[in-house]
């Protein structure tokens, strides 16, 4: 395993299956050990053998985590799509609003969706993605995607956190801390793939006025 998916399996997988089983834990308390039937005094005595199966076990979490998030990925596409091929029909249903907004929603933190607010060929796009990784010019693009891909993750888990709040248990308080977290990390995701888009395009131009400049 290179260096690289070493980072991305911390930032990104492992870290979002530290942050679910975190707030697993804040909600279900004890219970989720007895579910389990999990003794914490063996926690304890076998402290080198659960960190051991702890591990991995956080990382499939945080890889799950990502496969729903994928799911949204493909609906956010699906709705792009039909709001570009039925456009007449949404205006005279008076519904282009709506999908507009569930479409900024989906798409309005993944690099695919900002692009398409920019106008920007999506395909070419990662077209560039490919030769500077070609290139080994990828390292500082890679930092905004990696924690892009982060902080989607968290977004997600506190999303449906505050749905759960909200239809089981009917706390108002904690409703309104993980929709307040939950759109806080949309953003952030957000804003990681803002970056991540002028740093792949800003060093994709740099290299060609040097190629440019060499030719002259």
């Amino acid at each position: 395993m290179t260096d690289k998916f070493t980072l991305r399996d911390f930032l990104v997988f492992f870290l979002n299956g530290v942050f679910m089983l975190i707030t697993l834990l804040y909600e279900f308390n004890y219970g989720l050990l007895d579910f389990f039937k999990i003794d914490p005094n063996e926690i304890e005595k076998n402290s080198t053998v659960t960190v051991f199966l702890l591990v991995p076990g956080l990382y499939i979490l945080g890889q799950f985590i990502h496969g729903l998030d994928l799911f949204f990925f493909k609906l956010g596409r699906i709705c792009n799509d039909f709001m570009n091929d039925h456009k007449i029909l949404l205006e005279k249903c008076k519904l282009k609003i709506l999908f507009k907004f569930f479409n900024y929603v989906i798409n309005g933190n993944r690099v695919t969706g900002i692009l398409d607010e920019k106008d920007q060929n999506i395909q070419e796009f990662w077209r560039i993605v490919s030769k500077l990784q070609c290139d080994d010019k990828f390292n500082k693009s890679e930092y905004w995607y990696l924690t892009k891909d982060m902080f989607s993750g968290f977004s997600s888990i506190l999303f449906f956190w505050s749905i759960y709040y909200c239809f089981v248990e009917n706390d108002f308080l904690l409703v309104v801390i993980s929709f307040t977290l939950a759109l806080t990390c949309w953003y952030r995701a957000r804003y990681m793939a803002a970056n991540f888009i002028t740093t792949v395009m800003n060093t994709y131009n740099a290299l060609e006025k040097q190629i440019t400049s060499a030719n002259k």
